[in-house]
């Protein structure tokens, strides 16, 4: 096995203030980065009238075929950031997603689309697994939960700037400009991390020594022998449904159920998601890194506790149907902010069960699981439950009134598998967890 080179750096030799741009320009291409992803769902009713579309082909659009690739290309791209540059990675990757993004606005058919997004999968698999291991080398055990939940921020930036503008170019230009509009930025910050960001030594903020890199079957092994490691992915993946599946739906839910134009429903999706995805990655981020240090357990409690509130609301949500439409906003946005919890602390847990050498490969495994079966199938999933109660409670009415039906109660259904996901949270907590032991103060970067 190849050795990792490790440069003349000082552990944690980086400023703070670099950390802090570190950090921003992450969080940058995370949020160009779920942008892209969550245009498509801003315009997926106008995509369905134009192509004639089932919920279960438009679950298939949003989930595997975007998924497929980006949960497959994980692997690889991690195993890559064990031995090359991350730094040059996420710049391709950016790069190259972007310009897929923008292709699919010339897609001539389902077929193409669906190509066109594979592709995108393709680029944003090379984002996760090096940034977390850059993280990882720049900031302490005990601050990778607030780090990690900062970087993910975009992905409510994303979604706000994803929808709210998909929407509203869709209504105006046409649902093909809004991918080649919001596909330019993302060029822009590709350039921005390659000139600005620089490779840290492996292993900075623990003083690792050069050491072989494990191999990935050692890694996996190490992994799924781990029982915490194995409820936190379970949680994970049931969890996911939510990011994934509900979340691919809610904006068809606004448009059908409470008969919203795609910008003004686009606005509101993009605002619900920005709340409740901003407060989840936050509070639970700062929680996990508040509480954790009293007793690790809290890692695990925090995102069981989460679940199991987010499914009475959620419930309560689209129960109230199109009676209120801010009443059932308001609980949608309460609902996902609970499940959200799980989200920054899973991904910290995951980390502090690495070692430096395989942290990239360890979270890439954790999302190989989580992405290749929540992402992949989520929205799938949703779909094919939202075509079946359409058919069976909607025999005789009009097929938008029925489609209408067939997302509420898909969405409803749904709601199961978050208690589920709650449950294998306890049962991680039972285990032993591991504690984030802090380490000495960054100092300032050699020569300045």
């Amino acid at each position: 096995m190849n050795a990792v080179p490790q440069t003349a750096v000082a552990p944690q030799a980086y400023s703070a203030l670099y950390r802090a741009w570190l950090l921003f320009v992450l969080l940058l291409v995370g949020l160009i980065n779920y942008a892209d992803r969550t245009v498509v769902t801003s315009v997926i009713e106008p995509i369905r009238h134009e192509l004639h579309l089932t919920d279960t082909q438009l679950g298939w659009l949003q989930g595997l075929s975007f998924g497929l690739l980006y949960t497959v290309l994980g692997i690889p791209f991690a195993r890559l950031a064990e031995r090359r540059s991350r730094v040059r990675i996420i710049a391709a990757a950016t790069f190259a997603w972007s310009v897929m993004t923008a292709l699919c606005g010339s897609a001539a058919g389902y077929t193409q689309l669906l190509a066109m997004r594979l592709g995108v999968g393709v680029g944003e698999a090379g984002f996760m697994a090096p940034a977390s291991s850059l993280l990882g080398d720049h900031f302490r055990p005990d601050q990778r939960v607030l780090a990690s939940s900062i970087m993910m921020l975009g992905v409510p930036f994303g979604a706000l700037i994803g929808a709210t503008s998909g929407g509203l170019i869709a209504q105006t230009l046409g649902w093909r400009w809004a991918f080649v509009i919001m596909a330019a930025p993302g060029l822009v910050i590709a350039l921005l991390v390659l000139l600005t960001l620089r490779e840290p030594p492996r292993g900075m903020s623990e003083q690792a020594q050069d050491e072989d890199v494990p191999s990935l079957p050692e890694v996996a092994s190490r992994c799924l022998a781990n029982p915490t490691f194995r409820h936190v992915l379970m949680g994970g993946i049931l969890g996911g449904f939510g990011l994934h599946g509900l979340g691919q739906f809610l904006n068809p839910y606004l448009q059908r159920v409470h008969h919203l134009s795609p910008r003004d429903a686009g606005a509101l999706y993009g605002m619900q998601s920005f709340v409740s995805i901003s407060a989840g990655l936050l509070l639970g981020g700062w929680l996990a890194n508040y509480l954790g240090r009293r007793n690790p357990r809290y890692y695990t409690l925090i995102p069981a506790a989460g679940m199991f509130l987010s499914v009475p609301i959620y419930l309560a949500a689209f129960h109230s149907g199109d009676q209120s439409l801010k009443t059932s906003l308001a609980l949608i946005i309460l609902a996902g902010s609970f499940l959200l919890l799980h989200y920054g602390p899973s991904l910290a847990l995951v980390q502090n069960l690495s070692t430096p050498l395989t942290r990239a490969s360890t979270v890439a495994v954790y999302m190989l699981f989580v992405n290749g079966i929540a992402q992949n199938f989520g929205a799938p999933l949703i779909g094919a439950l939202s075509d079946q109660y359409a058919a069976v409670l909607g025999a005789g009415l009009p097929d938008e009134a029925a489609r209408a039906l067939g997302v509420r109660y898909a969405l409803m259904s749904s709601t199961v598998l978050y208690a589920w996901g709650g449950v294998h949270y306890l049962l991680a907590q039972r285990q032993r967890l591991p504690a984030p032991a802090a380490a000495a103060a960054p100092g300032p970067v050699p020569g300045g």
